[in-house]
């Protein structure tokens, strides 16, 4: 209701509200994303990080159905699925001469993705192996990049690569397809529930914080 609220309101108030709300949710998902991180670097694991995954492992494992289409909704959040669409809009833009809306969303996928990797090699966390993964998997597990990555990567497109007048729909849309996509993770028995919900708060606060410098330089 926010979203559409803000949607109907001049550019001027618009971009005042756009840059206060996305202010105050930058503040909440990076606070909560260091505290997750704080949590995981000190050795921690919630004890609910395992029983979740085990019981999805489980719950899944009579069901191959589930496996194909959660493998098939993971692989949208892979980095050449989002990294294709991100290099795709970033020429759309060009060609329509939007340089600077251009660079900021290549910037923000790309720096977001290099921001992923820099975590996942201090915190060095191991992945679930309650099962052989059934899909591949190849880097530390905290925090899942597919979840992450895809955050960044739909908002950054439904931000920098669309009009002001679907941008609204476009938010809802992006947050609703990297959930989904992050839900995935545990679901194969690839990543802990508190890897996911790391990836999508340095998601968030990652994009929110490039729109933030966009909205200045308006």
């Amino acid at each position: 209701a926010l979203i559409h609220g803000i949607a109907r309101t001049p550019d001027k108030v618009k971009l005042r509200l756009m840059s206060m709300t996305f202010r105050s949710l930058l503040v909440l998902a990076s606070t909560a994303f260091l505290l997750v991180l704080l949590f995981v670097m000190g050795g921690g694991q919630s004890a609910l990080d395992p029983t979740i995954v085990q019981g999805l492992v489980h719950w899944r494992a009579g069901k191959p159905e589930v496996t194909a289409a959660a493998s098939l909704l993971t692989h949208a959040g892979s980095g050449p699925v989002l990294l294709a669409l991100s290099l795709g809009a970033g020429a759309w833009l060009m060609l329509r001469a939007q340089r600077v809306d251009a660079a900021y969303l290549l910037l923000s996928v790309i720096g977001g993705r290099l921001l992923i990797e820099l975590v996942k090699w201090a915190t060095d966390r191991s992945r679930p192996s309650f099962e052989e993964h059934p899909v591949y998997v190849a880097s530390q597990s905290f925090p899942s990049g597919h979840a992450g990555n895809s955050m960044i990567t739909f908002l950054a497109l439904a931000l920098f690569a669309l009009p002001a007048r679907h941008r609204s729909r476009a938010i809802i849309l992006s947050v609703t397809l990297s959930l989904l996509i992050g839900a995935t993770r545990p679901l194969l028995g690839v990543h802990w529930p508190t890897d996911v919900l790391a990836g999508w708060l340095l998601g968030a606060a990652w994009i929110w914080l490039w729109w933030q410098a966009r909205i200045k330089r308006a």
